[in-house]
């Protein structure tokens, strides 16, 4: 005898929404509402090894010496001031069409 589960994805109620909002039949259990227990979806464990070089970099950076620690304010570039421009509201939000 096969076992049977509760489908996972419509839990049992056999209709899903679909595109649009519409109600359907659900894919994985084809509208039955249950499905075989070898069929379920197992979740996946990701291992530190799977993301050795992403762990290094992580690392790297929480070892860094922080912007305000670095004494090299020789390098600090001031911008000139910009000149104030009066700009009026209504012609920056749109521009009419001229006719030529």
């Amino acid at each position: 005898m096969t076992d049977t589960i509760r489908c996972p994805s419509c839990r049992g109620a056999k209709k899903v929404p679909k595109l649009g909002g519409m109600i359907g039949e659900c894919n994985t259990c084809k509208g039955k509402g249950e499905i075989l227990a070898a069929d379920k979806v197992k979740p996946v464990i990701s291992s530190p090894e799977e993301f050795g070089s992403a762990l290094e970099a992580i690392k790297q950076v929480a070892n860094c010496v922080p912007a305000s620690k670095i004494e090299h304010k020789a390098d600090i570039v001031t911008l000139p001031a910009e000149p104030d421009i009066k700009v009026d509201g209504k012609k920056a939000l749109y521009t009419r069409k001229t006719v030529r």
